[in-house]
């Protein structure tokens, strides 16, 4: 982060100064208390289940040199800004700060493939700049903000992910960063559940361009049926896929497996080859996003090429590692919804196992009423593409049974368990040298204790 002033946070946030500390100056910002440095200021949020303020004595000995609350602290000696809301205080701060630089910004939101879109995006402007980008999580109303104190004098561009749960969230993480590109990767019905449609959901997407003008440009996926018909007067509409109709669009499309997929994008009428080293059709769509977002930033396309060449997504994200059993593990357990276990099961099939393919489907979260719908329609869905054997784990594991029953599979390849630890049990004893398995579920599920159970076991 670069030093903030007291006085600037005092503005930013429209707080009180109590305790003046003259001449302070901020380098570092927390909000846990077991992470403070020294110099750092410390703010304390309060959440359903925790309270910040509680830990503000454990951060001022750490070396905190200024408190964010939001009610009075008797006995505290070190500098402390009163406001309303610490979480409000936060995202001022943060906007405060990044309205300090005079660079552009990039946010992707979408159903499902953000996260991967956002690092292939960042990997390949990163061929040509110096780039900030989202790591892990960090891309809520706390994330998001924390990122964006991270910028640094030698950011050239910021790449960042924005999620959501809620309509609204969208349009103020947007407020905050005032993007000037942004990018919708898809609209399924991930958090159909709060949500209640998909229309709904396109709305909370399309907050993205809430503050967009003519100088600003969406990209978005041309393929997907919600955002094919997206025009806009008010701002540049760029539109991706594999469909010709798209502004840029990849076509002589070779999947290799484990050495990922070959295809041609035409750049100023002019044919360009690309490869990106990842299994799955859906990582041909996140590679156009780049490739798009890269030509908005004068990106040439070699540079381009090596950086799609050279990205690697991030940790539990189809992440392809050989046991010492001879069976190759598909860990790709960050996250699930309809959409990206479609994408996962095409990647499975796509690395032409040389012995089963075996897909291990925990629950898709937050999809409400159609749950048990949804999660028929998946194993039907694994059916049909050629998955030999299927393992469920979780309260939808009966409906991926009956799913996978009712296309015609026998009930000799299928194993349904309310848990993810009898899940695991059950794949040593069924996969074999040569077998390559898929794990994959939502983020609450825990389906890394599986991943981890078999690489233990080798």
């Amino acid at each position: 982060m670069e030093v903030l002033r007291i006085e600037e946070i005092v503005k930013a946030t429209l707080g009180k100064l109590v305790n003046p500390g003259e001449g302070l100056k901020i380098s570092g910002v927390s909000i846990d208390s077991r992470s403070i440095n020294v110099g750092d200021m410390f703010i304390a949020l309060k959440g359903e289940s925790f309270d910040g303020h509680d830990f503000i004595d454990s951060a001022a000995k750490k070396g905190a040199a200024l408190i964010i609350a939001q009610k009075p602290l008797s006995g505290c000696s070190t500098p402390y800004i009163l406001v309303k809301d610490t979480y409000r205080a936060l995202q001022d701060i943060a906007g405060y700060h990044r309205n300090k630089f005079k660079i552009p910004f990039v946010a992707v939101t979408g159903s499902s493939g953000k996260t991967t879109t956002k690092d292939m995006i960042a990997s390949v402007l990163s061929q040509k700049y110096k780039v900030l980008k989202t790591e892990g999580n960090f891309n809520n109303a706390i994330g998001m903000p924390l990122t964006l104190l991270g910028l640094r004098p030698d950011h050239e561009i910021a790449v960042l992910e924005m999620g959501m749960n809620s309509p609204g969230e969208i349009r103020l993480l947007s407020d905050i960063v005032r993007q000037d590109v942004g990018v919708i990767t898809n609209v399924g019905i991930a958090h159909i559940e709060k949500l209640g449609s998909r229309e709904n959901i396109l709305k909370a997407k399309l907050e993205i361009f809430s503050f967009f003008n003519k100088n600003n440009t969406a990209v978005i996926n041309g393929d997907n049926d919600m955002l094919s018909r997206l025009y806009s007067e008010k701002y540049r509409v760029i539109k991706y896929g594999l469909d010709k109709d798209n502004d840029i669009y990849a076509y002589a499309i070779e999947e290799k497996g484990e050495e990922g997929i070959n295809f041609s994008v035409d750049l100023d009428n002019v044919k360009s080859d690309f490869c990106v080293m990842l299994p799955g059709m859906h990582n041909v769509y996140n590679a156009l996003s780049a490739i798009a977002v890269a030509r908005l930033f004068d990106m040439e396309a070699e540079s381009i090429k090596e950086g799609l060449k050279s990205f690697r997504p991030s940790k539990m994200r189809m992440d392809i590692m050989k046991l010492r059993s001879g069976i190759r593990l598909v860990s790709d357990v960050y996250n699930a919804n309809p959409e990206s276990m479609k994408a996962a099961i095409d990647a499975l099939c796509s690395l032409k196992s040389e012995g089963k393919n075996i897909c291990v489907l925990g629950d898709m979260l937050e999809l409400g009423d159609i749950s048990g719908e949804e999660h028929y329609k998946i194993a039907m869905y694994a059916a049909s593409s050629g998955i030999n054997i299927l393992i469920a784990a979780g309260n939808f594991s009966d409906d991926i049974k009956k799913g996978w029953l009712a296309s015609g599979m026998g009930s000799n390849s299928i194993f349904a368990f309310s848990s993810v630890k009898e899940a695991a049990g059950c794949i040593e004893g069924i996969a074999r040298p040569g077998d390559t398995v898929l794990v994959k579920g939502s983020r609450g599920m825990k389906m890394e204790y599986i991943v981890d159970y078999l690489c233990e076991r080798g």
